[in-house]
Formats: structure tokens, C-alpha cells, sequence
């Protein structure tokens, strides 16, 4: 989705918020410097697979012409996807979201090397859903990173957060539940072998004190 700052002057704004269920939302805002009235940026599509959940609409902003993409609730693998679409083939950038455990990580990067500074205006800003851990970003409030890629030179980021997926079942409290589990379907075992045992006492003795009253 960066990759059109290779072209030229350029303007991309990404802003993403990720969510405690590993979903994605935001907004990119990708742009050039128009060059004449009928400009209207660079041209983008989107794979049938993310139409609905992306969606495009006009950019115009201090002579930058271009489209706001705008998408709700993807997937790791579908904000990849998402930035494949919008990147070119001599794009030289990435962006990855990766889980592992309870670690959430953020790597990517973007080569600016064959730009000028003058007219590029690229930032990143992504919002976690717990403290952020570790990153070669500058950390804002709520939980949240920004970065500021520079023209002539490789931009790296990453970041690592820590939470658990609230779409599924962790591996820690899945072990615990099923622990809770088998004790649980122990003690109603126990129980109910006290009962079965307190009903065979009431019966013997009410045996023998019928016996009894027959003697």
C-alpha cells in the first residue's frame, strides 16, 4: 500500500486499530500530487475476497488527489492480502501480523532509497489492544505507535504486545478449564458413590430393624 511513494510525490496515511480478537480496522489514505485537473491519484482495486469488508472513497487534501480505503474487521492474513492489492510490482514493502501464544508481533518495512524528501509524506499509526511491549516506533497514548518513513532510506518497524485471543481459547486457559473440568467430574463421581452408599446403610439397617420386629 506504500509502494506508490515510489512513483513520486506521494501521501500515505495509515491508521489501523487492532482489536482483542485479532481483527484489523482502519483507514489508508493514498495519494499524489495532482498534476492537472482531470488527476485523480493513483488507481486501486481491491480482490473480490475483502469487498465486503473494504471499501474506497475519493481523497482530495493540500493538492494531493487520491482514494481513502477504508476496511473493518480483517484478518491477519486478509490485511495482507489487502496490502498486496494495493502495492505495485516494484513496491518494497511489507507488513506483517503474526500471533504466537499470547505475543502478538509487528514487522514490516518500506524502501523509500530512490526518493527525494520533497512532496513524500508517509506515517504509520497503529493502535494495540494492551501495552505495547517493545518497538522501533515512538509510542503515543492508548496503547498506540506511529512511524515516519523517511524518503532515501529504508524504514523498518515492529512492535510486540501480549493479550490473549478473545476469538478462541488460549492454550493456558484451555488447560485450566479442562482441569476444572476433571475435577469437577471427579467430585460428582465422589458424591454420588456417597450417596449410593448412605442409600445401602438406610436399607441394611431398615432390613434389620424389620427382622427385628419380627422376633
Amino acid at each position: 500500500m506504500l509502494a506508490f511513494a515510489l512513483a513520486g510525490c506521494v501521501r500515505v496515511h495509515a491508521a489501523m486499530a487492532l482489536g482483542s480478537d485479532d481483527l484489523v480496522s482502519g483507514t489508508i489514505e493514498i495519494a499524489t500530487v495532482q498534476t492537472k485537473p482531470e488527476d485523480t491519484g493513483p488507481p486501486l482495486t481491491v480482490s473480490a475476497e475483502l469487498t465486503d469488508k473494504v471499501t474506497l472513497t475519493p481523497y482530495a487534501a493540500d493538492g494531493y488527489v487520491g482514494q481513502t480505503v477504508h476496511f473493518e474487521n480483517l484478518s491477519f492474513d486478509q490485511v495482507r492480502t489487502l496490502s498486496q492489492n494495493l502495492s505495485s510490482q516494484s513496491a518494497k514493502y511489507q507488513l506483517n501480523f503474526r500471533r504466537s501464544g499470547d505475543i502478538v508481533s509487528l514487522a514490516g518495512s518500506i524502501n523509500l532509497t530512490q526518493l527525494r524528501p520533497e512532496g513524500v509524506d508517509v506515517q504509520l499509526k497503529i493502535a494495540f489492544p494492551a501495552q505495547v511491549g517493545k518497538t522501533n516506533g515512538r509510542v503515543e497514548q492508548d496503547n498506540s505507535v506511529a512511524w515516519d518513513a523517511k524518503a532515501g532510506q529504508v524504514t523498518e518497524f515492529s512492535a510486540t504486545v501480549q493479550y490473549s485471543d478473545q476469538s478462541g481459547m488460549s492454550w493456558t486457559r484451555w488447560v485450566l478449564i479442562v482441569g476444572a473440568g476433571a475435577v469437577g467430574t471427579a467430585l460428582l463421581v465422589l458424591v454420588l458413590a456417597l450417596v449410593a452408599h448412605r442409600r445401602n446403610v438406610r436399607q441394611i439397617r431398615q432390613s434389620e430393624y424389620n427382622q427385628s420386629q419380627l422376633v
